[in-house]
């Protein structure tokens, strides 16, 4: 990655690394996984009530639970859907603000075949396809 991307709370995303899901175990902490779910249509994306933005479902790793699983949960949870072929695309490391601390997180991608029935949420309020236009 060559330049630097920054959210609204100062965090960074410092590097994308594109590795075999195999060498997962190489990044620590490793926090949470987040997933680009793709329908005909476009990208899944959801709003989010707490920080009033669209974004893409994902959240943090339960313990015991392998990020592959945790996107496959938070998907369905936040969304109602459920992906196809989900594939690893990487490993983002992201500067977290205030302390600037360092974590890692998972990236997938995955396909959505049907859009199942959207169900509100206290997190995700409402969903659209994103057609990059």
């Amino acid at each position: 990655m060559t330049h630097r991307t920054e959210n609204q709370r100062g965090d960074i995303l410092l590097a994308f690394d594109t590795v075999d899901e195999t060498e997962l175990a190489h990044y620590h902490p490793l926090t949470h996984a987040l997933i680009a779910a793709r329908h005909e249509e476009g990208y899944l994306l959801g709003w989010n009530a707490y920080r009033q933005s669209w974004e893409i479902a994902g959240g943090k790793i339960e313990p015991d639970e392998e990020p592959r699983q945790c996107v496959v949960r938070e998907l369905f949870e936040e969304t109602g859907q459920i992906a196809e072929n989900i594939r690893f695309c990487g490993v983002m490391k992201i500067q977290l603000q205030p302390d600037n601390r360092i974590e890692y997180g998972a990236l997938y991608a995955g396909d959505l075949s049907e859009l199942k029935p959207f169900f509100a949420n206290p997190e995700i309020t409402q969903i659209i396809l994103w057609d990059q236009q």
